[in-house]
């Protein structure tokens, strides 16, 4: 009976052994987790293009409307005026090429003497003041949002008009006036 208790005994123990080691190894086992990520979103704002559209009021006539080099948004206008009242308007169309929304988060424009030619506060209208040229957009405002390319909405057509203050009295020396106008806009990701 002696053996039978020692072999029971042994063969719980093993039992305990064999419990434990599998415990063990299931503790002691790793885990790998392996993987990739590919971020594939693109951001391609531009000014796809700028036309003077015809006619012009006046004497008015574009001496050329260009984008800026190594500048996607950023463009010039350059006008010949006449006389008090003469205008042109340019049609600019920007788009969003890109795979992320982008919101317009400011417009600039600047006189050719760097001033700024309209103010923050008067954003789509025009102003009238003491001024030779007037300058005004329309069509787009801070905030606006371009959606991704291939979804409605990711281009926005927009005016911008140069117009010889009709308020002016008296002709300067010259018998034409050169306006230039640059204009930049920044985008960024909408979230």
């Amino acid at each position: 009976m002696e053996t039978k208790h020692k072999n029971a005994l042994i063969g719980g123990l093993l039992a305990i052994v064999f419990v434990m080691a599998v415990g063990y190894a299931a503790f002691a086992t790793q885990l790998n987790i392996n993987g990739t990520a590919n971020v594939t979103s693109t951001w391609d704002v531009h000014i796809q293009s700028i036309e003077a559209l015809t006619p012009a009021t006046g004497s008015a006539t574009s001496k050329s409307a260009n984008l800026v080099d190594g500048n996607p948004l950023a463009a010039e206008f350059v006008s010949e005026l006449v006389a008090p009242g003469d205008s042109i308007t340019y049609k600019v169309v920007v788009e969003n090429g890109g795979t992320l929304p982008a919101k317009l988060t400011n417009i600039k424009f600047t006189n050719s003497q760097g001033d700024s030619a309209i103010p923050d506060t008067t954003e789509g209208s025009s102003i009238t003041d003491t001024r030779t040229i007037i300058y005004s957009y329309d069509g787009i405002a801070v905030n606006d949002v371009l959606a991704p390319t291939g979804s409605e909405g990711s281009t926005k057509e927009f005016t911008v008009t140069v117009t010889y203050n009709p308020q002016i009295t008296s002709q300067p020396a010259e018998a034409a006036k050169t306006a230039t106008l640059d204009m930049q806009l920044t985008y960024e990701q909408n979230k």
